[in-house]
Order: structure tokens, then C-alpha cells, then sequence
């Protein structure tokens, strides 16, 4: 399974065995490739039942084992430890999903208005560990940011 060069900086930013919240996952590409070749456990949403229906025929196809749900971002999902991707929307949608006290890692792709998702990311005590620039058609920025709570070590 080959994956769009933006799907697969984003997985390269993922280490073997971790849990993924992939929101906004379309058809969960992403998800796919990351528990057959990452082994990583990975709940794939998205707001539209055709992209959830989509992903669990692709998630058959190439056997993977993923959970895909209909869901609007974040909303009654329970977090723990997992690593949350979300990519393929404008800054004011991820905000919108974000804008909740949260401390899990996140890996970010925003198509619009990246200074203004970076200054959010700083609003909730998040520092910027690594970003990616992607030339793929156009220019995608990925961003992985680290919850820090009460520190000020914000290196963006």
C-alpha cells in the first residue's frame, strides 16, 4: 500500500505500536497503513457515514485492523494516551475539535492559516516538537506538538 507523500510524513512522525485518534480520517488510509505496517492501534473518524462506510470495506480489502465510527471530531470519545492526527482541514476546524483540555500529542495538518493554529497550540500550553514541509501539489505543513503543561519552553 503506497500512501500520498503528505499521508506518509505524517506516518513517519509515528513510532511502531501506538494508538492513533485519526479525526477527519476520510478513508482511512492513513489508519491502514499504520496497524499493517506500524502495528499501531488506530480509531478512525470522520463526520460523513460514506467516508466511515469507505474506510471499513478499505480496512477488509487490505486486512487491516482498525475501528472506523461516525463521529463529529473529538466529541464523547474518551482519550487516554493516544496520539491524535488531524489532517486535511482548515486551522478553525482542528481548533474547533481541539478547543478542550486536552494533553494528548497531536499531529497537525492544516490547509489554511498556520500561524494562527501555532499561536493556538501555544494557548494550550503545547510546544512545537518537529515540523514538516511537504511539497505534494501543493505545500503541507505538519506540525507534531507536545503537551507541557506549566512550562514556557515553546520553541515556535
Amino acid at each position: 500500500m503506497k500512501l500520498s507523500k503528505r499521508l506518509q510524513a505524517i506516518s513517519d512522525l509515528i513510532n511502531p505500536n501506538s494508538k492513533i485518534i485519526d479525526v477527519g480520517s476520510d478513508h482511512a488510509f492513513l489508519d491502514i497503513y499504520l496497524n499493517k505496517y506500524k502495528n499501531c492501534e488506530c480509531l478512525a473518524i470522520d463526520k460523513s457515514k460514506f467516508c466511515t462506510k469507505t474506510a471499513i470495506e478499505n480496512a477488509k480489502k487490505y486486512e487491516a485492523n482498525i475501528i472506523a465510527v461516525t463521529n463529529d471530531g473529538l466529541n464523547n470519545i474518551k482519550l487516554n494516551d493516544e496520539i491524535i492526527v488531524i489532517s486535511g482541514m482548515g486551522t478553525r476546524n482542528i481548533i474547533k475539535i481541539l478547543n478542550f483540555n486536552i494533553t494528548n500529542d497531536l499531529i497537525l495538518s492544516s490547509h489554511t492559516n498556520i500561524d494562527e493554529l501555532k499561536e493556538f497550540l501555544k494557548s494550550k500550553k503545547y510546544y512545537i516538537e518537529k515540523e514538516v514541509i511537504i511539497e505534494d501539489g501543493k505545500t503541507y505543513d505538519i506540525i507534531c506538538a507536545k503537551y507541557k503543561g506549566g512550562t514556557n519552553e515553546y520553541n515556535k
